[in-house]
């Protein structure tokens, strides 16, 4: 189960819950998209937070915090400059909130070109996209985001594992899709782990 485009006004809650039901998963985020995490607030469960503590919490809840670039700039016909830029940038954010430079990223969109590809090997970077995508962001639509993963049903018994695509910056992806996500995933007896784990690669550098 992994995360993108946040941190948003769901993240703290969110990171919560899913560390209570044992759950560790993996956020791509941004340091400027939905909200600029150096200057903005959201009000949560526990009082009012800065954007740079809901990063923290994401690590000390047990999930991995991994990059989705500074401004979710798509990769593909960016320079070299530019995407070091983007990397570099939201990677000096991450260190700034829990001491630890991310190893893994998620190209926005999942689009990347060999130039990107080969940027990101020299800044130390895994790229992880997925392989169940709810398309939660498009349609806002529950039956098919269930529909992705009811893939699942179709799986055999040499099926290790599935990397599922969320945002948590919708609402109803926070609190209709994961609670049933949950318990559909425990039905088909998959362990919840998160994305280094899942692929086998070191989560920071």
């Amino acid at each position: 189960m992994t995360f993108d485009d946040g941190p948003y006004q769901y993240s703290w809650d969110l990171a919560k819950s899913l560390n209570a039901q044992g759950i560790r998963s993996t956020f791509f985020i941004n340091g400027n998209n939905f909200v600029n995490v150096e200057t903005d607030k959201l009000t949560t469960s526990e009082g009012e937070k800065t954007y740079m503590e809901v990063i923290k919490h994401y690590y000390d809840m047990g999930h991995e915090v991994a990059s989705h670039t500074y401004e979710h700039k798509e990769l593909q016909g960016l320079s070299e400059q530019e995407i070091e830029y983007q990397m570099n940038t939201e990677s000096d954010i991450i260190f700034k909130a829990i001491g630890k430079r991310p190893a893994l990223m998620r190209p926005p969109t999942g689009s990347y070109d060999a130039n990107a590809l080969a940027v990101l090997k020299k800044l130390g970077y895994s790229v992880v996209n997925w392989d169940l995508d709810t398309n939660d962001w498009r349609a806002h639509d529950f039956t098919q985001e269930k529909a992705a993963y009811q893939e699942m049903d179709k799986d055999t018994s040499g099926t290790v594992g599935h990397i599922t695509l969320e945002h948590e910056v919708y609402d109803q992806t926070v609190n209709e899709l994961i609670p049933w996500a949950i318990e559909y995933v425990k039905s088909k007896n998959y362990q919840f782990v998160t994305a280094s784990e899942c692929i086998g690669v070191e989560p920071y550098q």
